[in-house]
């Protein structure tokens, strides 16, 4: 699979990657906002299992991340261990991480 390179993609991304039977009985909404040489804001929200995600903001997500593009990149292709790079402060988080955390099991990885 080729490079993301907009947020656009990374929403296809997150639509095609989505494994529904993983996220049964979860809630989520979380917010990604970009900064760096790619910006913007998509999100994802999942109801039982159900995934919704978009470009632009969304009220009340339950969980905001701010990072830099091609940072968030590296971290959701595990080029760079997530947990470190929160804790080198390379993304932040305003919410619940370890909700974060679960979210990441409903997109397996081959």
């Amino acid at each position: 699979m080729p490079p993301i390179q907009s947020v656009r993609e990374y929403v296809d991304a997150l639509r095609g990657s989505f494994d529904p039977s993983r996220a049964v009985g979860q809630t989520a909404t979380v917010q990604y906002i970009f900064t760096g040489a790619v910006t913007g804001a998509c999100y994802m929200r999942v109801v039982d299992g159900a995934l919704t995600v978009g470009e632009g903001q969304t009220p009340n997500p339950t969980v905001t991340v701010t990072s830099d593009f091609a940072t968030w990149m590296r971290v959701v292709n595990y080029d760079h261990d997530p947990l470190l790079a929160w804790q080198e402060g390379l993304y932040t988080v305003d919410g619940s991480m370890e909700q974060l955390i679960e979210c990441d099991a409903w997109f397996p990885r081959p």
